[in-house]
């Protein structure tokens, strides 16, 4: 006897997926920076307010009307406020890095950002007329670049920090160009 079953429905991930070509990520090594140079900061501002006090303290008994107690609590805020914002900043980094996706497929290039919100580039890849990366000496290095993609609009598009920016434009290559030969003059 035959059981009967319903057809699969197909996952719409996976269909999403079936002509991506090249999908990554934007370098951990944005990361890291954020947090060395924010790291760098609280040391540094921990050196400041351990050496300045005594010259604020001065300009503080100068101006009138206002405790001089305050400047103990004042100085103690800023210190503290200055390294938090110099941890939120690494932490939005890297919120940003793991929330960013850039999508090559067949038909265009896909830039999706999770993070502060919501958002999604479509480039097709008819509508690109130049492409290429830089790198600094670090970028070099550490194998990562910023691809730049012009569309002939008022400015070009930037993928950050795109790990091996050389296979990326490789993947890329063909199929731009043949897009460019379909293309009628």
């Amino acid at each position: 006897m035959k059981v009967l079953t319903m057809p699969k429905k197909p996952n719409p991930s996976e269909v999403l997926e079936s002509g991506v070509l090249l999908k990554q990520t934007p370098t951990w090594w944005v990361a890291v920076y954020a947090y060395l140079l924010a790291g760098a900061f609280c040391y540094f501002s921990h050196l400041f307010f351990n050496w300045f006090p005594p010259y604020l303290y001065e300009i503080f008994k100068n101006l009138r009307g206002l405790p001089t107690s305050w400047a103990d609590l004042g100085l103690f805020w800023a210190h503290r406020g200055l390294n938090v914002i110099a941890i939120m900043t690494a932490l939005y980094y890297q919120f940003w890095q793991i929330g960013t996706r850039y999508i090559l497929t067949e038909q265009e290039i896909r830039i999706e950002y999770w993070f502060p919100m919501r958002k999604v580039n479509l480039i097709p890849l008819g509508a690109i007329r130049r492409y290429g990366y830089q790198q600094n000496w670090l970028a070099v290095l550490l194998n990562f670049g910023t691809i730049d993609v012009d569309t002939a609009g008022p400015t070009p598009a930037l993928l950050p920090f795109c790990p091996q920016p050389k296979i990326f434009i490789n993947a890329l290559k063909p199929k731009v160009e043949a897009k460019l030969q379909v293309v009628p003059s």
